[in-house]
């Protein structure tokens, strides 16, 4: 895939939901005991995706890179494993035939003894949430997303050929079940209502990109007259200050064992398998404060002002005999 058809298809994913994001959906609701081995995707970012808030941004991280780079040796593997007489071929995104917001961009489809069929290939450094090779037992996104794409294509099944490591090769099967499948598409379709066509924004996570959306979405207010808190709204700013208690301590705690380690360590490089403590290099800042002093022409010409962001002051509790 050339940067322009990349850019295409970029574009064309933003008018739906492919089976990353509709895995990405179900995963949110899960129990934490069914996200083992899941990469969790924030719904605030997809979101902000989907409505064009937030621009995808067009490059990879190393996870991404890596995929894309070894799937072809992947789909090698697989090629292998399913011996002669097999062919593969991509077929790029394609729409749902009824359900025209769910999209899937499969790595390959398979014909093998006159059956239609596709495959996933995977990549991973950990084999958590990843059962022995042959069997069904696969991460919950892996499953969503391969249930979506059987749904797309009506494939009576689909392969998952995943690569751990260098060298350890296993394929898993998943077979179709109908009827889960369209509850998988509801539970999509309902949220790409609710959300993104109402244009309702999904609770907020803990992402420094919804922060942002937020800041984006919601811009200060003339207003500056405080109204009372509901009741949900103090239970919220209560919990709120007991994780900020919580976390001091455990950063105050956390910066006394790691004195007392750099105390163990003294003198000496450090301690085997346990810590180093070295000198980083010299490194040259930047004299702000002179510069605006010798050369302020031209400080005031290379600088530019920027509009504020708005910032979120949590008010300390008082107490209620304070006058």
């Amino acid at each position: 895939m050339n940067q322009e058809e990349r850019s295409a298809w970029l574009a064309e994913r933003k008018k739906g939901l492919g089976g990353t994001d509709v895995a990405a959906i179900l995963v949110a609701s899960a129990d934490t005991k069914d996200k083992v081995g899941c990469f969790e995707r924030s719904l605030f970012k997809l979101w902000s995706e989907k409505t064009g808030i937030f621009e995808s941004e067009d490059s990879d991280n190393s996870i991404l890179m890596r995929g894309r780079v070894m799937e072809k040796y992947v789909c090698e593997l697989y090629e292998l494993h399913l011996g002669e007489g097999c062919r593969l071929w991509e077929k790029g995104l394609t729409w749902h035939p009824t359900r025209p917001r769910i999209f899937g961009t499969p790595d390959r489809m398979v014909e093998l003894n006159g059956i239609t069929f596709g495959m996933d290939a995977k990549t991973r450094r950990r084999r958590n949430g990843w059962g022995k090779t042959r069997s069904t037992d696969v991460p919950l996104d892996v499953e969503v997303q391969m249930r979506t794409y059987m749904e797309i294509f009506d494939a009576p099944y689909w392969d998952i050929a995943t690569l751990f490591s260098l060298d350890d090769f296993r394929v898993y099967r998943l077979e179709r079940d109908k009827e889960l499948g369209e509850q998988i598409l509801d539970v999509a379709e309902d949220w790409w209502q609710k959300y993104v066509v109402e244009e309702t924004p999904p609770p907020a996570d803990g992402t420094p990109m919804c922060r942002n959306v937020l800041g984006k979405i919601h811009p200060r207010v003339e207003d500056e007259k405080l109204r009372a808190a509901t009741v949900a709204e103090r239970d919220l700013y209560e919990r709120l200050l007991k994780v900020r208690s919580e976390y001091k301590e455990l950063t105050e705690k956390k910066t006394e064992l790691e004195n007392q380690l750099r105390q163990c360590i003294g003198e000496s490089l450090g301690i085997a398998q346990l810590a180093t403590w070295k000198q980083t290099s010299n490194r040259r800042v930047f004299d702000k404060k002179t510069f605006m002093t010798d050369e302020p022409n031209l400080y005031k010409k290379y600088t530019t002002e920027q509009p504020g962001n708005r910032m979120l002051r949590i008010m300390e509790p008082r107490d209620d005999d304070s006058n």
